[in-house]
């Protein structure tokens, strides 16, 4: 069996994965956005407006980078970088994690708590070359 092969596996569907849960947190924002207008919010959200669109570019781009990435592994250097970006990300992801608890929902909270571990995961199949 050749190298990689699950670390390529898992890093595909984590990344639509990423994808999935970056386009739903965007869903949830601009619903949020327009029930605010029109029920005539006082709030100004130019300013987090900002923010939000910052951090779904970057769900989306690490999303595109865990997907396209794996395909480098056989690469020392890439291999080496790629796993502390996955654990990097499998930390980031669960505070923030515990940091949502109980405010946009179980689903994402849930779907968040297993990007977490698959990144943990992967990371630990990109160490052993499996």
């Amino acid at each position: 069996m050749e190298k990689y092969v699950l670390s390529k596996t898992i890093a595909i569907v984590l990344g639509a994965l990423t994808i999935i849960a970056a386009l739903g947190y965007g869903f949830l924002f601009l619903l949020g956005t327009s029930l605010g207008q029109a029920l005539h919010s006082e709030i100004d959200t130019s300013a987090t407006n900002k923010l939000t669109l910052l951090i779904l570019i970057s769900l989306l781009i690490v999303g595109v980078i865990t997907g396209a990435g794996s395909f480098g592994l056989n690469w020392n250097v890439w291999r080496i970088v790629y796993c502390g970006f996955c654990l990097v990300l499998g930390i980031c992801l669960l505070v923030t994690f515990f940091i949502s608890i109980g405010a946009i929902g179980s689903t994402y909270e849930f779907m968040i708590l297993c990007i977490s571990m698959m990144y943990f995961w992967m990371g630990y199949l990109v160490k052993k070359k499996k």
